[in-house]
């Protein structure tokens, strides 16, 4: 059979032609319209998942900012605490007065705790009970010491029976008497970023105490608690807040007001039983 070459050609022409357009429009690329909605979307996408991490991330600062704090807190209101009511362990008709100083950010006291800082015992049958507080059993002279009270050696010069402590900048310091200067050995920092400290003193009656300084010896001994407040701040500032807050101590008197920066902060007041004052 023949074929016409001119038909054939023809539909080889036109066979080509629809494989060319169709391979045209299967290489289409994006149009700049397509472009420009797709780099939109995935920046909001993007600025979304920003500032969800950020949102994320400053809470969970915030969290361990506030954790730190109380727990800067808790370490220094324990170690105040602790020691003051310690403050006056003596015997009964001992004329050491406990606190030798008494100041607003300040106080300082001591503790007859026997030489070296071990109670000592005198010898006598003080309960009547047959046992010298010096027996050598050792159950027996802790059992008279529990009963009968502890004896010192009259005075707070031992190592450890003068303690002071003070604010020094941002930081709760604590001194300990040394015998050996003697004098007060180097300050020891409680806790950082203290932005407060406070002691209020009070006798038996719940009387507020002062001038501060309280100097007169007199008065000194007549201290029956110590209303101490701390407020302490977060080591990194927040800036989503501005703190203006006006701080109290437990007399719901105003002890700090925070000047407007973007620190954290919290306050933590107590009263402290002088459990040997006026003795």
């Amino acid at each position: 059979m023949k074929i016409d070459a001119n038909i054939y050609q023809k539909k080889k022409s036109k066979m080509h032609a629809i494989n060319t357009k169709s391979t045209l429009s299967s290489n289409r690329g994006f149009t700049l319209v397509e472009l420009m909605v797709t780099v939109f979307l995935t920046a909001i996408a993007v600025i979304a998942i920003y500032r969800g991490y950020t949102t994320f991330s400053q809470s969970a600062d915030a969290q361990q900012q506030t954790m730190e704090m109380q727990q800067n807190l808790r370490i220094g209101m324990t170690a105040l605490i602790k020691d003051i009511m310690r403050a006056g362990m003596k015997e009964e008709d001992s004329s050491l007065v406990a606190f030798a100083n008494a100041d607003a950010a300040t106080v300082e006291f001591g503790m007859d705790l026997g030489s070296g800082g071990v109670f000592a015992t005198d010898g006598i049958d003080n309960d009547g009970d047959g046992i010298e507080d010096d027996d050598p059993d050792a159950a027996v002279a802790a059992l008279e010491a529990q009963e009968e009270g502890r004896i010192g050696d009259g005075d707070f010069g031992d190592d450890g029976e003068q303690i002071r402590y003070s604010l020094s900048g941002e930081d709760l310091q604590r001194e300990v008497w040394d015998s050996t200067i003697p004098g007060f050995g180097a300050a020891q920092t409680v806790i950082t970023n203290v932005s407060a400290l406070e002691f209020v003193y009070l006798d038996e009656d719940e009387n507020q105490l002062g001038p501060l300084p309280i100097v007169d010896p007199a008065i000194l001994d007549t201290i029956d608690t110590v209303v101490v407040t701390l407020v302490v701040r977060t080591t990194n500032e927040d800036y989503r807040i501005t703190n203006n807050e006006t701080y109290q101590n437990l007399l719901l008197a105003d002890i700090y007001t925070a000047p407007g920066d973007n620190f954290r902060r919290r306050a933590m007041s107590m009263r402290v039983k002088v459990r040997n004052a006026n003795l």
